[in-house]
């Protein structure tokens, strides 16, 4: 049975409130596909666990974590539904004059949720992608291991789920043991949520 996690929704919020208050260069729905699975990856191939617990699935812009991408939609929406969107309206705004909506901080946010290591990863993500733009991100991370061979499995499928325990494959992040850790992390499970259209 494949590894999954339980995703944490305020976990997630204190992420996407923590890039938008780095000005990272054009934050829309797509750059925190992105940033979410980059940052998921590194913290998961270092500590055996990810920081959102968030489900990947490889469509084809790229990986997308699919709790994240269905609030984040909505959110984004002219008329938000999930109360979820409406708690990150709380500490997150919206640029429109762009064609995809860019997600700002509106005020200073408390961290609560997020972990000493969590923090540390997300100041590695912003610093080594923040600037880097959706289709230089589009390209770095449809060459990871873990997207191709999802990507591969999918047959006529447009998304396949992505594997937690393939991330660790050809990381030279990836820490001895971290694997092992996930794997007592995890929760084992056969049902996965539907991926949003992307």
């Amino acid at each position: 049975m494949p590894v999954q996690f339980k995703f944490d929704f305020q976990k997630a919020k204190e992420v996407l409130a923590f890039l938008a208050s780095q000005n990272v260069r054009g934050l829309d729905n797509y750059k925190i596909c992105k940033l979410f699975f980059l940052a998921d990856k590194c913290h998961l191939v270092k500590y055996g666990r990810p920081i959102t617990g968030d489900e990947y699935f490889a469509m084809p812009y790229g990986p997308v974590p699919t709790n994240m991408l269905n609030i984040a939609k909505d959110f984004t929406s002219s008329q938000p539904r999930d109360p979820r969107s409406v708690e990150l309206g709380e500490t997150i705004g919206l640029d429109r004059t762009f064609q995809h909506p860019r997600f700002t901080a509106r005020q200073e946010f408390t961290i609560s949720a997020l972990s000493k290591s969590d923090l540390e990863t997300l100041k590695e993500i912003v610093a080594r992608y923040g600037n880097k733009s959706f289709d230089e991100l589009k390209v770095l991370t449809h060459e990871m291991i873990a997207y191709k061979k999802a990507w591969e499995k999918r047959g006529a499928s447009a998304s396949e789920r992505m594997a937690f325990e393939d991330f660790f494959e050809e990381d030279e992040d990836a820490v001895a043991g971290a694997r092992e850790e996930m794997i007592e992390n995890s929760e084992m499970t056969d049902a996965f949520p539907e991926p949003a259209n992307f």
